[in-house]
C-alpha cells in the first residue's frame, strides 16, 4: 500500500534486477617455497630499477609485477581479473587475493575462487585460504530515495553518511569500514557506472532495467571480524551462507521505516521498500547460518538470569502479584513511571543496549 507524504509517495514496491557477491577478498596460509621468493624478490628489484610494472609468470598465467607493495604485502602481482599480494613475513597470511568484480560477476563467486586457488596451488603448493572481506549486493528501480530520508533508517552503525554529487544526492554511508565488520551502501549505481565506465551492467539488470530510472543498490560489506560473527571463515562455508547474511544484516543491522506520529523509530513499520529488499533473490541462496553470536547472547543471558528472577520475585511480591503474568501487568506500569522521571523510556534503554551488544 502506497502512502502520500509532502507529494511524495512511499510505500511502492520494487523491481529487483540483480543480486548477489560484489567482492571476495581471500587470504592464503601457504609454505612459500624459496625459489617463488628468489623470482618474486628479483622481479620487484627489476620493477624498482624501472619504475614500472614488470611481467610475473605464477602458475602459468601472466601478471605484471608491481614496483610496490599491495597494502603490508611486499609483492603486488596484477592481472586483468584480479590483484594477488605475497608476503615473506610471518606476520601475515603468505597471499592475499583481490579479485576484480567483473571476474566475479562473469564466472560466479565459485569459479572465482577456484580459478585462483589453482594457479596459486600450481606455484606454491597447498593453500589454506579464509575470506577477509564479502561485500553482497541488490540493485532495485522504482525507489523514491532521497537525501532527507536519513531520519527513516534504523541502523546499529554509529555513523551515517550522506553523499552529493554536482548537487545531487548520490547515497548513503552506514557505518565504518575500518571497524572490519559490518558497514553498508545505498547508493545510485547507475551514476556511478557512467562516472567510472562500467557498462556491462545495463546487460546484466537484462530486461527488467528501465534506462530512464535510476537503479539504487543496496550493498553490505562484512569484514574479517563480521565473518567471524557470523562463525564463517572459508569460502565455501561463507558462500554457502551468503542469502542468510544478507537475511540477518536487512533485518537487524539496518532497516528503512515508514514515519509514524511514535517518537521512537525502532517501533516504525518496516517501508515496503524495505521488505523488497529484504526478499533480495540472494537470500533464496542460503542453506543456513549458525551464527555464534546467538551462542554468546544465549550465554549472557543464563549469566543474567539468576539476578532477573530475584528481581522479577521481588517485584512480584511488592505489588501484590501471585504469578508471572500479574507480575509482568503490574510491573509494567511502574518501569514507564520510572522512564520518564529518568526523561529515557525502556524502549530507548533497549535500543541503546542492543548498540552496546553489537559493539562488543
Amino acid at each position: 500500500m502506497q502512502v502520500a507524504v509532502d507529494g511524495r509517495k512511499f510505500g511502492g514496491r520494487l523491481t529487483e534486477l540483480a543480486s548477489g557477491v560484489d567482492a571476495l577478498y581471500l587470504s592464503g596460509k601457504a609454505n612459500l617455497p624459496a625459489a617463488v621468493l628468489d623470482r618474486l624478490d628479483a622481479a620487484r628489484r627489476l620493477a624498482e630499477e624501472s619504475e614500472a610494472p614488470v611481467p610475473f609468470d605464477l602458475g602459468g598465467v601472466g601478471f605484471a609485477l608491481a614496483p610496490h607493495g599491495l597494502g603490508r604485502y611486499r609483492y603486488h602481482l596484477d592481472h586483468a581479473q584480479g590483484k594477488v599480494g605475497i608476503s615473506p613475513s610471518t606476520s601475515l597470511p603468505a597471499i592475499r587475493i583481490q579479485p576484480r568484480a567483473e571476474l566475479i560477476h562473469g564466472v560466479g563467486p565459485v569459479g572465482t575462487v577456484r580459478f585462483f586457488a589453482d594457479l596459486l596451488e600450481a606455484e606454491v603448493g597447498p593453500l589454506q585460504l579464509t575470506v577477509s572481506r564479502i561485500d553482497l549486493f541488490a540493485d532495485f528501480q522504482g525507489w523514491d530515495l532521497r537525501g532527507n530520508d536519513r531520519h527513516r533508517f534504523v541502523c546499529r552503525g554509529r555513523t551515517l553518511g550522506t553523499y552529493e554529487a554536482d548537487e545531487k544526492f548520490t547515497g548513503f554511508v552506514f557505518g565504518k569500514r575500518s571497524t572490519n565488520t559490518i558497514a553498508a551502501r545505498i547508493y545510485d549505481k547507475t551514476t556511478q557506472a557512467q562516472k567510472e565506465g562500467i557498462d556491462y551492467w545495463p546487460e546484466i539488470w537484462g530486461e527488467a532495467f528501465t534506462p530512464a530510472l535510476p537503479v539504487h543498490r543496496v550493498e553490505f560489506e562484512i569484514g574479517r571480524s563480521g565473518l567471524r560473527q557470523y562463525g564463517v571463515a572459508g569460502p565455501d562455508e561463507a558462500l554457502a551462507v551468503c542469502g542468510a547474511i544478507w537475511a540477518n544484516v536487512t533485518e537487524e543491522w539496518l532497516t528503512y521505516r515508514l514515519p509514524t506520529a511514535d517518537t521512537t523509530k525502532a517501533r516504525w513499520p518496516i517501508a515496503q521498500e524495505w521488505q523488497d529488499v529484504q526478499r533480495a533473490s540472494i537470500r533464496q541462496k542460503s542453506i543456513g547460518l549458525d551464527r555464534t553470536t546467538e551462542g554468546k547472547r544465549l550465554g549472557s543471558l543464563r549469566t543474567l538470569m539468576p539476578a532477573l528472577v530475584g528481581y522479577l520475585v521481588s517485584g512480584g511480591a511488592l505489588t501484590g502479584a501471585d504469578t508471572l503474568e500479574e507480575t509482568f501487568d503490574r510491573l509494567g506500569p511502574e518501569v514507564v513511571r520510572y522512564g520518564r522521571r529518568r526523561q529515557i523510556s525502556f524502549e530507548d534503554r533497549i535500543i541503546a543496549r542492543r548498540a552496546e551488544i553489537a559493539r562488543s
